[in-house]
């Protein structure tokens, strides 16, 4: 992380001065990919707020407490652009692309609605179920734990809740792969298009025979209303994207890098097959130190803030891993303590903060709790395979290549 080069400066905007210029590429840095965690920790030693002239220019905000008001602030950071690379004319998502009071209606629907007890009453038992049957379809004492369950069990819940068809699960997968981890504006487009393709003829399908759909999640969004009206295709179609999109590659993510940390750390490991009361709160650790997503929002205005001068339009960059390894919220945060934050856990920004708070957070923590209570046990002597490498995959989202896992069966 050294200060920005002259074969840079051209793309710097003139109200940057050039001491806050940094050099930050998140999605094709090599060194992220050797060792995301120690690079990002390097934080703490940098200004509070930075400007990378990488991927198009954008500033980087690297303190907890400034991340969670980039988060909730949205006079000032707007999330009509929440991508970076920023992308000129991008594809709404409801809710996400709005700021209040527009999102405040169609927010309603995703927590009261789709993401209710009622649509996730078979949650827990759908992903118990997908579970075990992923695991019994594991090598005997091994796996590739990212394309054997991580990718999988997520889509496989989801596409039920939402009565998709599982014939596609792994045309999906592609598609969520592009529009997170592409290392190109190109990239990320082509995974927007094709999953937005997919969405289309789906959508109609299901509008021509609503009763013919199942899924719990469907049925609540097909029933919501806004403003007194029901729901018209293309808000049905942007939120159903925000779905699609939104949330499946955060949790797989999520979970590579807790199942390798768990697997390098047998003390860890058999604190929770011992005591599974204490997973709850050790998931919410495991949010805190093993953040993924690089947020991007975009300055709604020109303002003063904290000593930074942002002109309207600027793209910035809210961290959930930077955030959750800021030393002066979280001391020695490299540290994976289950006992930090008490009983209910520590607080973190994992599904961010403000109106914007994630409303799917119920449904991420239950499938990373229900990895843990169901595959520790199940995987005695975890460990990485012998003489198997573990590589990271930068991005939008930070997640392994690969986990080759084996224990004793």
């Amino acid at each position: 992380m050294q200060p920005a080069a002259a074969p840079v400066s051209a793309s710097i905007p003139a109200h940057v001065p050039p001491e806050r210029v940094l050099r930050f590429d998140f999605r094709n840095d090599p060194e992220i990919a050797r060792d995301p965690w120690a690079y990002l920790a390097k934080m703490n030693d940098l200004p509070d707020i930075f400007f990378s002239p990488d991927l198009g220019g954008y500033w980087v905000v690297t303190r907890y407490d400034l991340i969670g008001e980039v988060f909730s602030n949205h006079e000032m950071f707007t999330a009509k652009s929440l991508a970076i690379p920023k992308i000129e004319n991008p594809m709404i998502l409801i809710p996400n692309n709005f700021d209040p009071p527009e999102h405040t209606k169609y927010r309603r629907i995703f927590a009261q609605a789709l993401f209710s007890p009622r649509a996730l009453a078979t949650l827990e038992d759908d992903a118990r179920r997908y579970t075990r049957g992923l695991f019994d379809e594991f090598p005997r004492g091994q796996c590739e734990f990212v394309h054997d369950y991580a990718y999988k069990l997520p889509i496989d819940v989801f596409f039920t809740l939402m009565g998709f068809d599982h014939s596609r699960r792994d045309e999906a997968i592609g598609w969520i792969h592009d529009i997170f981890r592409g290392s190109t504006l190109e990239d990320t487009w082509r995974g927007f298009e094709r999953s937005n393709a997919f969405v289309s003829a789906w959508l109609d399908e299901q509008l021509a025979n609503p009763e013919a759909n199942q899924g719990r999640m469907f049925k609540a969004l097909f029933s919501s209303t806004v403003d007194g009206r029901a729901l018209t295709r293309e808000e049905l179609h942007s939120m159903t994207m925000m779905l699609f999109s939104g949330g499946l590659d955060t949790v797989t993510s999520q979970m590579t890098h807790i199942m390798q940390f768990l697997a390098e750390s047998p003390e860890h490991r058999t604190a929770l097959v011992e005591n599974q009361d204490a997973i709850p709160a050790a998931v919410e650790e495991f949010l805190r130190r093993f953040g993924i997503s690089h947020i991007g929002r975009m300055a709604a205005k020109d303002f003063e803030y904290h000593g930074v001068t942002f002109k309207a339009g600027d793209p910035v960059m809210a961290s959930t891993p930077i955030s959750g390894l800021d030393a002066r919220m979280f001391p020695e945060p490299l540290n994976v303590d289950f006992n930090r934050g008490g009983r209910k856990g520590v607080k973190h920004l994992g599904f961010g903060a403000g109106v914007h708070l994630c409303p799917g957070a119920y449904f991420a923590r239950t499938l990373i709790r229900i990895m843990l209570e169901e595959l520790l046990p199940r995987m005695q002597n975890l460990r990485i395979k012998s003489g198997e490498a573990v590589l990271n995959q930068p991005g939008a989202t930070m997640m392994l290549k690969a986990l080759p896992l084996e224990w004793d069966s």
